[in-house]
């Protein structure tokens, strides 16, 4: 282990690391964040630039990984290689990190980790980083949190989920429902009402391609119906409180070699160095699969 990944012993070593700008977010924008459990970022100048770019890239790894995108980490499934997706009604991509060498640059974006250090207010690692697109008349959700639920007011947040549109994102593709404050009621959303219906209070994430959907993972939201057919592609990053299960085992997953390019920041963002404690399991959630192992 070199003395660069030493150095960084928690988060705020790896904020240096980065050269992170703490005012990249505003007052404002983080007290809307803790309140309403959710934030919308605007397209900034480095989405923008790239935009066309992130495209062409996921376009062609969606076409060249047909059926099997989005599996990684559970290629022991029985339907894997099957020709079954692993979401029915979607594509999918997995593992990004190792799929183009700019998407690694998508982790370190200043908005997000700003975020996530906001919400969590604990050392943090990136659990996942992945991208969907429904498909025409696929793509509904019941409404979920991405995580574990809080059990009392005064227990700490889990993590953020950003989800950064490549697409132009509105109620004809399947936008995303959200319910602001959710994120403050203890238990999981089925406890308060029918997660497979529309609710009264809920608002549509409709956003201009480019633009960033930072959700407190508690935050209550679903996926809507693709009733239109055209693209939604969204990339997805989790970021997690550290001492908290990936939704991937990076450490156990990727190539000895993708682990050797991998920057000291991204060593520790990714908990993937020597020192860093390993989970047994190889994917973990969130969905049915993560509440049945560690939700009450």
């Amino acid at each position: 282990m070199s003395n660069l990944e030493i150095d960084i012993t928690k988060t705020e070593d790896f904020c240096k690391k980065i050269n992170l700008d703490s005012k990249v977010l505003s007052k404002a924008q983080k007290d809307f964040l803790n309140e309403e459990g959710y934030l919308i970022i605007p397209p900034t100048d480095f989405i923008e630039k790239n935009l066309k770019f992130l495209n062409e890239i996921s376009n062609e790894l969606i076409s060249s990984e047909g059926t099997k995108g989005g599996w990684e980490g559970k290629e022991q499934n029985e339907n894997y290689g099957k020709g079954i997706p692993f979401e029915p009604g979607t594509n999918r991509l997995g593992n990004l990190i190792e799929k183009h060498p700019f998407f690694k640059k998508l982790l370190i974006l200043p908005e997000v980790i700003t975020a996530a250090k906001e919400v969590i207010k604990y050392d943090i690692k990136l659990s996942g980083f992945t991208l969907r697109n429904p498909l025409k008349n696929s793509g509904h959700q019941a409404y979920h949190i991405d995580g574990l639920p809080r059990k009392n007011k005064n227990d700490p947040f889990h993590g953020v989920l950003c989800a950064i549109f490549l697409d132009d994102s509105t109620s004809e593709n399947g936008s995303t429902r959200i319910i602001p404050k959710s994120h403050k009621k203890l238990g999981y959303p089925d406890e308060y009402i029918n997660p497979e219906q529309s609710q009264k209070n809920e608002i549509r994430a409709n956003l201009k391609a480019g633009s960033m959907l930072i959700l407190n993972i508690n935050t209550w939201h679903a996926g809507s119906k693709n009733l239109n057919g055209e693209p939604r592609k969204s990339i997805f990053i989790q970021i997690k409180r550290r001492d908290e299960a990936q939704l991937l085992n990076y450490k156990k997953y990727l190539k000895k070699s993708t682990l050797q390019e991998l920057s000291s920041p991204l060593k520790y963002l990714l908990a993937v160095r020597d020192n860093d404690p390993t989970q047994d399991e190889m994917s973990i959630g969130p969905g049915a699969e993560y509440r049945k192992k560690f939700g009450k």
